[in-house]
Protein backbone atom coordinates (compact mmCIF):
# COMPACT_ATOMS: atom_id res chain seq x y z
CA UNK A 1 0.00 0.00 0.00
CA UNK A 2 1.02 3.28 -1.00
CA UNK A 3 0.70 6.04 1.59
CA UNK A 4 1.16 9.81 0.94
CA UNK A 5 1.77 11.52 4.43
CA UNK A 6 1.77 15.66 5.25
CA UNK A 7 2.09 17.48 8.65
CA UNK A 8 1.15 21.56 8.20
CA UNK A 9 0.35 21.65 11.96
CA UNK A 10 3.82 22.63 12.82
CA UNK A 11 5.85 25.58 11.41
CA UNK A 12 8.59 22.79 9.86
CA UNK A 13 6.26 21.04 7.17
CA UNK A 14 6.95 17.66 6.07
CA UNK A 15 5.29 15.25 3.34
CA UNK A 16 6.49 11.45 3.04
CA UNK A 17 6.02 8.49 0.41
CA UNK A 18 5.88 4.86 2.28
CA UNK A 19 5.11 1.58 0.59
CA UNK A 20 3.59 -0.93 3.98
CA UNK A 21 6.40 -0.49 5.97
CA UNK A 22 8.89 1.11 3.62
CA UNK A 23 9.91 4.94 3.42
CA UNK A 24 10.46 5.77 0.08
CA UNK A 25 11.20 9.65 0.32
CA UNK A 26 10.60 12.06 2.92
CA UNK A 27 11.25 16.46 2.87
CA UNK A 28 11.35 18.78 5.45
CA UNK A 29 11.49 21.98 5.44
CA UNK A 30 11.55 24.93 7.51
CA UNK A 31 11.34 28.23 5.84
CA UNK A 32 9.86 31.53 5.75
CA UNK A 33 7.98 30.16 3.14
CA UNK A 34 3.66 29.24 4.58
CA UNK A 35 2.97 25.80 4.19
CA UNK A 36 0.05 27.52 1.22
CA UNK A 37 3.17 28.17 -0.64
CA UNK A 38 4.94 25.45 0.22
CA UNK A 39 3.35 22.11 0.09
CA UNK A 40 1.93 21.14 -3.25
CA UNK A 41 5.23 21.86 -4.86
CA UNK A 42 6.63 19.71 -2.07
CA UNK A 43 4.61 16.94 -2.93
CA UNK A 44 5.01 17.23 -6.27
CA UNK A 45 8.82 17.26 -5.69
CA UNK A 46 8.53 14.47 -3.66
CA UNK A 47 7.07 12.32 -6.12
CA UNK A 48 8.71 13.23 -8.82
CA UNK A 49 11.73 12.30 -7.32
CA UNK A 50 10.30 8.86 -5.83
CA UNK A 51 8.99 8.49 -9.80
CA UNK A 52 5.80 8.03 -8.39
CA UNK A 53 2.53 9.27 -9.99
CA UNK A 54 0.12 10.76 -7.93
CA UNK A 55 -2.62 8.38 -9.06
CA UNK A 56 -0.65 5.51 -7.84
CA UNK A 57 -1.03 7.10 -4.31
CA UNK A 58 -3.59 4.12 -2.31
CA UNK A 59 -4.04 6.74 0.95
CA UNK A 60 -3.76 9.99 2.65
CA UNK A 61 -2.41 10.58 5.85
CA UNK A 62 -2.38 13.73 7.69
CA UNK A 63 -2.39 15.39 10.64
CA UNK A 64 -5.40 16.71 12.21
CA UNK A 65 -4.09 18.80 15.32
CA UNK A 66 -3.11 20.34 17.42
CA UNK A 67 -1.31 22.85 15.85
CA UNK A 68 -1.83 26.17 14.16
CA UNK A 69 -5.25 26.59 13.29
CA UNK A 70 -3.84 27.64 9.51
CA UNK A 71 -1.58 24.87 8.39
CA UNK A 72 -4.11 22.49 9.82
CA UNK A 73 -7.19 23.79 7.32
CA UNK A 74 -3.93 23.92 4.30
CA UNK A 75 -3.26 20.17 4.83
CA UNK A 76 -6.91 19.33 5.28
CA UNK A 77 -7.77 21.21 2.04
CA UNK A 78 -4.99 19.67 0.52
CA UNK A 79 -5.52 16.29 1.34
CA UNK A 80 -9.20 16.67 0.79
CA UNK A 81 -8.94 17.72 -2.45
CA UNK A 82 -6.49 14.97 -3.65
CA UNK A 83 -8.84 12.62 -2.38
CA UNK A 84 -11.91 13.38 -3.82
CA UNK A 85 -10.28 13.87 -7.08
CA UNK A 86 -8.94 10.15 -6.69
CA UNK A 87 -11.31 8.61 -4.56
CA UNK A 88 -8.70 7.42 -2.05
CA UNK A 89 -9.29 6.98 1.49
CA UNK A 90 -7.86 9.56 4.31
CA UNK A 91 -6.61 8.64 8.06
CA UNK A 92 -6.28 11.34 10.41
CA UNK A 93 -3.25 11.34 12.93
CA UNK A 94 -2.67 13.14 16.19
CA UNK A 95 0.00 15.49 15.64
CA UNK A 96 1.42 14.91 19.80
CA UNK A 97 1.34 11.10 19.18
CA UNK A 98 3.26 11.43 15.61
CA UNK A 99 5.92 13.86 17.78
CA UNK A 100 6.15 10.69 20.38
CA UNK A 101 7.05 8.69 17.49
CA UNK A 102 10.30 10.14 17.00
CA UNK A 103 11.36 8.73 20.52
CA UNK A 104 10.30 4.92 19.79
CA UNK A 105 11.16 1.65 22.66
CA UNK A 106 11.62 4.69 25.11
CA UNK A 107 11.56 3.18 28.63
CA UNK A 108 9.85 6.78 29.86
CA UNK A 109 6.57 8.08 29.66
CA UNK A 110 6.59 11.00 26.75
CA UNK A 111 5.23 14.67 26.92
CA UNK A 112 5.03 15.70 23.38
CA UNK A 113 4.44 19.61 23.55
CA UNK A 114 3.41 22.55 21.03
CA UNK A 115 3.61 26.21 21.81
CA UNK A 116 -0.29 26.97 22.22
CA UNK A 117 -0.24 30.66 22.72
CA UNK A 118 -2.36 32.28 25.51
CA UNK A 119 0.85 30.78 28.15
CA UNK A 120 -0.28 27.43 27.69
CA UNK A 121 1.04 24.82 25.46
CA UNK A 122 -0.84 21.85 23.29
CA UNK A 123 0.46 18.21 24.83
CA UNK A 124 -0.62 14.90 25.89
CA UNK A 125 1.39 11.84 27.30
CA UNK A 126 2.58 8.85 25.77
CA UNK A 127 4.33 5.55 26.79
CA UNK A 128 6.04 2.91 24.66
CA UNK A 129 5.34 -1.11 25.38
CA UNK A 130 7.87 -2.54 23.23
CA UNK A 131 6.90 -0.94 19.42
CA UNK A 132 3.24 0.13 20.23
CA UNK A 133 3.01 3.47 21.61
CA UNK A 134 -0.26 4.03 23.69
CA UNK A 135 -1.97 6.82 24.80
CA UNK A 136 -1.62 8.37 28.80
CA UNK A 137 -3.47 11.53 28.62
CA UNK A 138 -5.80 12.34 25.81
CA UNK A 139 -4.24 15.30 24.10
CA UNK A 140 -5.46 18.98 25.48
CA UNK A 141 -4.61 22.90 25.91
CA UNK A 142 -3.22 23.55 29.32
CA UNK A 143 -0.92 25.50 31.18
CA UNK A 144 2.53 24.53 31.71
CA UNK A 145 2.28 24.94 35.51
CA UNK A 146 -0.63 22.18 35.20
CA UNK A 147 1.07 20.05 33.43
CA UNK A 148 3.64 19.69 35.49
CA UNK A 149 1.67 18.80 38.77
CA UNK A 150 0.20 16.18 36.55
CA UNK A 151 3.79 14.29 35.44
CA UNK A 152 4.29 11.58 38.67
CA UNK A 153 7.16 9.73 36.99
CA UNK A 154 10.51 10.79 34.76
CA UNK A 155 9.16 12.16 31.90
CA UNK A 156 10.53 12.86 28.50
CA UNK A 157 9.44 16.38 27.24
CA UNK A 158 9.36 16.89 22.81
CA UNK A 159 8.50 19.39 20.55
CA UNK A 160 8.43 23.70 20.32
CA UNK A 161 6.47 24.23 22.91
CA UNK A 162 9.62 23.94 25.18
CA UNK A 163 11.63 26.48 23.80
CA UNK A 164 8.84 28.58 25.01
CA UNK A 165 8.49 26.91 28.56
CA UNK A 166 11.61 25.76 28.96
CA UNK A 167 13.25 27.56 32.33
CA UNK A 168 9.82 26.96 33.84
CA UNK A 169 9.85 23.49 33.16
CA UNK A 170 13.65 22.61 34.75
CA UNK A 171 12.50 24.65 37.98
CA UNK A 172 9.70 22.73 38.41
CA UNK A 173 10.55 19.51 38.75
CA UNK A 174 14.02 17.35 38.40
CA UNK A 175 12.86 14.22 36.81
CA UNK A 176 11.68 15.59 33.93
CA UNK A 177 14.33 14.87 30.81
CA UNK A 178 14.40 17.46 27.57
CA UNK A 179 14.69 15.61 24.21
CA UNK A 180 17.58 17.15 21.93
CA UNK A 181 16.31 19.82 19.67
CA UNK A 182 17.03 17.74 16.51
CA UNK A 183 14.00 15.57 17.43
CA UNK A 184 11.88 18.33 17.68
CA UNK A 185 9.89 18.11 14.09
CA UNK A 186 7.00 16.09 13.30
CA UNK A 187 7.69 13.74 10.69
CA UNK A 188 5.32 12.56 8.22
CA UNK A 189 7.02 9.22 8.14
CA UNK A 190 5.55 8.89 11.55
CA UNK A 191 2.25 10.05 10.13
CA UNK A 192 2.50 7.26 7.72
CA UNK A 193 3.61 4.88 9.91
CA UNK A 194 0.80 5.36 12.69
CA UNK A 195 -1.91 5.70 9.80
CA UNK A 196 -0.77 2.38 8.00
CA UNK A 197 -2.44 -0.38 10.72
CA UNK A 198 -5.77 2.03 10.32
CA UNK A 199 -5.30 2.02 6.84
CA UNK A 200 -5.52 -2.32 7.28
CA UNK A 201 -8.28 -2.16 9.82
CA UNK A 202 -10.31 -0.19 7.83
CA UNK A 203 -10.48 2.72 10.46
CA UNK A 204 -10.69 5.37 7.13
CA UNK A 205 -12.52 8.39 6.79
CA UNK A 206 -14.00 9.80 3.63
CA UNK A 207 -13.36 13.55 2.77
CA UNK A 208 -16.43 15.24 3.67
CA UNK A 209 -16.13 13.63 7.05
CA UNK A 210 -12.50 14.44 7.93
CA UNK A 211 -12.55 17.00 10.98
CA UNK A 212 -9.43 18.53 12.69
CA UNK A 213 -9.02 18.43 16.88
CA UNK A 214 -8.07 22.06 17.54
CA UNK A 215 -8.70 21.35 21.19
CA UNK A 216 -9.50 24.88 21.85
CA UNK A 217 -11.74 27.86 19.52
CA UNK A 218 -10.27 30.13 17.52
CA UNK A 219 -9.83 33.76 18.10
CA UNK A 220 -12.73 34.48 15.54
CA UNK A 221 -14.67 31.91 17.24
CA UNK A 222 -14.05 33.46 20.58
CA UNK A 223 -15.10 36.77 19.44
CA UNK A 224 -18.50 35.81 17.31
CA UNK A 225 -19.84 34.08 20.85
CA UNK A 226 -18.96 37.58 22.75
CA UNK A 227 -20.92 39.01 19.80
Amino acid sequence: MKILAIETSTLSGSVALLEDEQLIAESTTCIKKTHAERLLPSIKNLLDSAHTKIEDIDGFALTIGPGSFTGLRIGLSTVKGLAWSLNKPIVGVSTLEALAMNLPYSDKQICPMLDARKKEVYAGIYKFQGAECSCIMPDTAISPTALIEIIQEPTIFIGDGIQVFKSQILNLKSQILIAPLHLWPVKAFNIGMLSLQRFRRGEVISPENIKLNYLRPSEAEVKLKRG
